[in-house]
């Protein structure tokens, strides 16, 4: 179900010039975008005493703009919302039914904002059963959700695209043009800001004789369509090598990593191949090797941009117990490699503070076993405080906000606690014995507050469904000051907190950072932006979504002097400047890449103690 509402942005002279290419009027121009809300037709809202405060963020400095009213009032105008808005929370409450749905969503640059609203408490199915099949592949590549290939006795499985903006979910008309099971889907963007998002498909194996197959499809949108959802096209790529039961991830440059897997003979691959969007080639030439090959790997995109390959199976169908590091561009091994062991079941994800956290399930009758790790971001492994092995009969990860990651144990939904290494029960989670719950692996979906997996518990059904645990926006308001009274709204990239660990917080001096260790503002990024710190000899560091960082009092902006009372950087479009003690402004020998938005973080930097940085204030330009 749906309704439309009007909103209206005000656009003054200068972004009427950007828009119009046009001449400067005196009266600002009206122009209405049409927020359109929807829900799952399995979890409806009920529109007719239903309640809804639109939360509107963007690039300016303060709180959310809020706008609210009854769902009825259709066509009302929505003029709380500044011409800046970037990206929207919508909160459906009815209180007759103490019921909450939520969704978040960016402003396109066009057209109407479609938000799909969950609700509270409850894991809902999209629209449409995808046909039950085998060994299937779920992917999300920007806001689109594919499921294809598999295995159906009989019959060749229809490849379904959907929406995630609006729960739209539909069979394309022609699909994939090779039968395949257990291929890769990940985004073949052109660009960064290319949205909707074209898809490839890669490898996989012959449903039938399950020989490895050496070619991929591409998946091409149809802007203005419903949903915008488009089909294949009818050109394949040739992979360099045939693959199948492989790991795939969107590198920082936009294309595809494909690593390890079974090739035609078998056999584990210990190979990394990378597609290119642009010229639609592969190549294997200057990629580095896995030191075990092994199939069915973990192969994460740390927030450095590195690549971590973990688990899998190794040629003796052994669960692999070795983690991989390579470089961003997969150019060339980072830390050495290192053993984590592999247990009944494992999964990982990356943790936004920087580095993985990992779940191990024991082996039947194991009471011993370490259950919960955390991965620094320097290839170190720790361990986190365990899970009871009593409740943790499966290990399913999801990326989370304020950087702690969803897991559902097979018994309950926990939250990490990245400033205590351990999970914790989530209030109000639903209740297994009413709404199914993981029992394949969920998926990455670049929404931090949103679970996806498929749903198989229905005997010959098969839906995505999925669970909103959070929303939060790279545009939301952030507190005035970080780093006073404790270390909400970051995130730190090992563990903190415990004995000889080498980030702790204390009251009066603040964050202290042991050399290299990092903590960084969570969900948020910055385009122009202002950033103070009090009482600090930490650096700042501004990292952009690629992983490319700039370290204000590091290699790339080195200080002659590091600061005793304050600290203070301003970043202007690719230049970034600092002011130490209240000095001039300096502008840094490094600049940042074009339009490229941050996420900041703090770094110790002292080599003969610790850094310690108190009073994080960062203002909106």
């Amino acid at each position: 179900m749906f309704r439309r509402w009007k909103l209206a942005r005000a656009l003054g002279c200068g972004a009427l010039l950007a828009v119009l290419a046009g001449g400067c009027t005196k009266d600002p121009e009206i122009v209405e975008r049409r927020l359109v809300v929807y829900s799952p037709n399995s979890c409806p809202i009920e529109q007719s005493e239903a309640f809804s405060v639109i939360y509107g963020d963007g690039d300016f400095e303060g709180d959310s703009a809020v706008a609210s009213f009854y769902l009825r009032e259709i066509d009302k105008m929505l003029d709380e919302l500044p011409a800046q808005t970037r990206s929207v929370i919508v909160d459906v409450s009815n209180a007759a039914r103490s019921k909450d749905w939520r969704g978040t969503a960016e402003v396109p640059p066009s057209g109407a904002i479609n938000v799909l609203a969950w609700p509270d408490r409850e894991t809902c199915r999209l629209t449409r059963n995808v046909e039950p099949r085998v060994d299937t592949t779920l992917g999300v590549f920007g806001r689109h959700i594919m499921i294809a290939g598999g295995s159906i006795a009989g019959k060749v499985p229809r490849t379904f695209v959907g929406d995630l903006s609006t729960g739209i979910l539909e069979p394309l008309e022609f699909g994939l043009a090779t039968r395949r099971s257990r291929a890769s889907i990940t985004a073949f963007r052109t660009s960064r800001s290319q949205d909707p998002s074209p898809a490839l498909v890669a490898g996989g194996e012959d449903p039938d004789t399950q020989s490895a197959l050496a070619t991929a499809e591409i998946y091409v949108p149809s802007p203005g369509a419903l949903g915008d959802l488009g089909d294949f096209a009818r050109e394949r790529i040739d992979l360099a090598e045939a693959r199948t039961r492989h790991g795939a991830v969107v590198l920082a440059t936009g294309e595809t990593l494909l690593v390890g897997g079974v090739g035609q003979f078998g056999q584990p691959l210990g190979t990394l191949e990378i597609v290119d969007p642009v010229t639609r080639r592969s190549r294997t030439n200057d990629s580095a090797l896995l030191k075990v090959p092994r199939s069915n790997p973990t192969v994460l995109r740390l927030a450095s941009g590195e690549i971590m390959v973990a688990g899998g199976f190794n040629r003796s169908n052994e669960r692999v117990p070795t983690i991989e590091w390579f470089s961003a561009d997969a150019k060339v091994a980072t830390f050495t490699p290192r053993d984590l062991v592999p247990g009944r079941e494992r999964s990982f994800i990356a943790l936004e503070g920087g580095g993985a956290l990992a779940v191990v399930v024991p082996e039947a009758g194991a009471t011993d076993i370490q259950t919960v790790w955390v991965i620094s971001a320097q290839g170190t492994i720790e361990p986190g405080t365990p899970i009871d092995p009593a409740i943790l009969d499966r290990s399913r990860l999801f990326q989370g906000t304020e950087g702690a990651p969803v897991l559902w144990t097979g018994q309950r939904w926990l939250r990490w606690q990245p400033w205590f290494a351990a999970f914790q029960p989530i209030p109000d989670a639903p209740d297994p014995s009413l709404y199914p719950a993981p029992s394949v692996p969920g998926i990455a979906n670049g929404d931090n507050g949103l679970a996806l997996w498929l749903d198989d518990t229905v005997p010959n059904q098969l839906f995505v469904r999925g669970y909103r645990f959070g929303t939060r926006s790279r545009f939301g308001a952030v507190p005035p000051h970080l780093l006073i009274e404790g270390t909400s709204g970051l995130a730190p990239d090992r563990i903190a907190g415990t004995p000889g660990s080498a980030i702790r917080f204390d009251p009066v001096s603040g964050l202290e950072l042991g050399l290299g260790a990092s903590a960084f503002v969570t969900d948020v990024t910055y385009a122009d932006v202002s950033i103070e710190l009090a009482s600090s000899s930490a650096a700042l560091v501004l990292r952009e979504e690629t992983g490319r960082e700039l370290t204000v009092g590091g290699a790339e902006c080195p200080f002659a002097v590091p600061p005793v009372l304050s600290l203070r950087v301003k970043r202007v479009g690719r230049q970034v400047q600092y002011s130490i003690d209240g000095a001039d402004l300096r502008t840094c020998r490094t600049e940042l890449s074009d339009a490229a938005r941050v996420a900041i973080g703090v770094r110790g930097t002292n080599n003969s103690g610790s850094s310690f940085a108190r009073d994080l204030r960062i203002t909106r330009r």
